[in-house]
C-alpha cells in the first residue's frame, strides 16, 4: 500500500523528479549488490587458506635442467687452469715490461728538451 501509494505520487511529478528516484534506487539497488558479492568475496578467501598453488602450469616446466647446467657452466669457468694461469702471469709481465719501457721514455723525453708532442722545443 505504501509503495503503491509512493508510485501514484510520482506519477503526478514531472519527469525530471521522476528520473531522479528511478536513478536513486538503481544506485541503491547496485550498492546493496556490491556489498553482498564483497562480503561472500571475503568470506570465500578465508575458507580457503590452504591454496595449493603447485599444481599450476609453472609445475609443468622443468628448470632443475637449466639451474644444473647453469651451475656447471660456473664451476667450468671460476676455476682457472694451470696452463690458464701460466698465460696470465706472461701477460702480467709483459704489461709491467711495457709500463716501465713507456716510464723510461717519458723521463728521457723530458731531460732531451721534447715538448710533450715529441717534438724538440726550441729554448733559444
Amino acid at each position: 500500500m505504501v509503495i503503491q501509494k509512493a508510485i501514484d505520487n510520482l506519477k503526478d511529478k514531472p519527469k525530471d523528479d521522476r528520473k531522479a528516484v528511478a536513478g536513486g534506487i538503481a544506485i541503491a539497488v547496485v550498492a546493496v549488490l556490491f556489498f553482498a558479492w564483497a562480503f561472500f568475496f571475503v568470506k570465500n578467501l578465508q575458507n580457503s587458506k590452504n591454496l595449493n598453488l603447485n599444481n599450476g602450469a609453472q609445475s609443468d616446466f622443468n628448470f632443475q635442467s637449466v639451474k644444473d647446467a647453469q651451475q656447471q657452466l660456473m664451476q667450468n669457468y671460476s676455476g682457472q687452469s694451470a696452463n690458464d694461469q701460466e698465460l696470465q702471469a706472461v701477460r702480467d709481465q709483459a704489461a709491467q715490461q711495457q709500463y716501465q719501457q713507456q716510464a723510461v721514455q717519458q723521463s728521457a723525453d723530458q731531460y732531451q728538451g721534447a715538448d710533450q708532442f715529441g717534438s724538440p722545443s726550441d729554448s733559444n
